[in-house]
């Protein structure tokens, strides 16, 4: 029998819909005893994100730890908020609000106890610009490098364009400090899922169908408008995540990737790195589709 996988989901819940996708991928598979998802931490600073994680986790019967950034006035205008406001007033009617510890104590706490963990990380990469830059403390006597160097298996990153190098991708240009910062100090190794990977990839469609209380629902209604068609940046690189052994993943040679001051990736000879896509973009949508619908069986 294979050994399970661990995973941390680092996710910025809030300004798109595609991170409620992905984290019910992470769950569907981790009901299915396919992975072993340890923790979400939320990077943002909309604390009514932690509700949204905690509703789609509850939905799927998933009790993991989540952790919440502690930075202040980070992507928590209104216009970020568009479904995490009625989504954690529908979650609220039913239960407390969701429980959280600071998003650096947990991920601290999770590489000290525990080995060979993959983190995955879609949103901006604050979260891990924290834990690079943490030192010793009561959870481990080791630096967050230390840390990293010692229990993380490889890093994986909704970041970047590996395509068009004159764009700043998103995720990267929200902290291009703390990418700049894994890219010098993180001894694991990276792969990227850029934004080329998800760009083509439709999915949410099928989600019309489902209960009109399943949060993942929810959240793409509320954020499309009542539509439900979303690019799936977040999805792929998730569902490669969980399952990087299709043959039709295409993975770049190893190289060294870094980011300049205005979040345009830079790809040079080296080590340390890699850039992934899927070879039919068609199929992908489909297997995406199936899983967050629950139409699909994770087996």
């Amino acid at each position: 029998m294979s050994i399970k996988r661990k995973f941390i989901l680092d996710t910025d819940i809030g300004p798109d819909c595609d991170d409620c996708g992905a984290l019910a991928i992470f769950d569907r598979f981790h009901k299915a005893g396919r992975c072993e998802l340890l923790a979400v931490t939320h990077c943002t600073s909309d604390v009514l994100g932690a509700d949204v994680i905690a509703a789609i986790n509850d939905w799927y019967g998933v009790d993991i730890p989540i952790g919440q950034t502690t930075r202040e006035g980070f992507l928590c205008t209104p216009d970020v908020m568009r479904y995490t406001v009625p989504v954690s007033e529908a979650y609220r009617k039913t239960h407390a609000p969701a429980k959280t510890e600071p998003a650096l104590t947990l991920l601290r706490r999770m590489l000290a106890e525990h080995r060979d963990v993959t983190l995955v990380f879609v949103g901006p990469l604050n979260n891990m610009g924290d834990l690079l830059n943490s030192g010793a403390d009561d959870i481990s006597p080791l630096t967050g490098e230390e840390l990293v160097a010692q229990s993380v298996r490889e890093v994986i990153v909704m970041g970047g364009n590996f395509v068009n190098f004159s764009h700043g991708e998103y995720n990267i240009a929200c902290d291009v400090p703390a990418a700049q910062l894994m890219t010098e100090k993180c001894a694991a190794p990276i792969i990227y899922c850029g934004f080329e990977a998800g760009e083509h990839v439709m999915t949410g469609a099928t989600l019309e169908g489902c209960p009109e209380e399943y949060p993942v629902r929810m959240a793409y209604r509320y954020y499309l408008g009542g539509k439900f068609v979303r690019n799936s940046w977040d999805l792929v690189t998730v569902y490669y995540a969980v399952n990087p052994d299709d043959s039709r993943w295409i993975l770049s040679d190893e190289c060294r990737i870094r980011f300049g001051d205005d979040a345009t990736a830079v790809v040079t000879e080296g080590t340390g790195a890699k850039t992934v896509r899927f070879a039919d973009e068609a199929a992908l949508a489909g297997i995406l589709n199936g899983i967050i619908d629950g139409s699909a069986d994770i087996a």
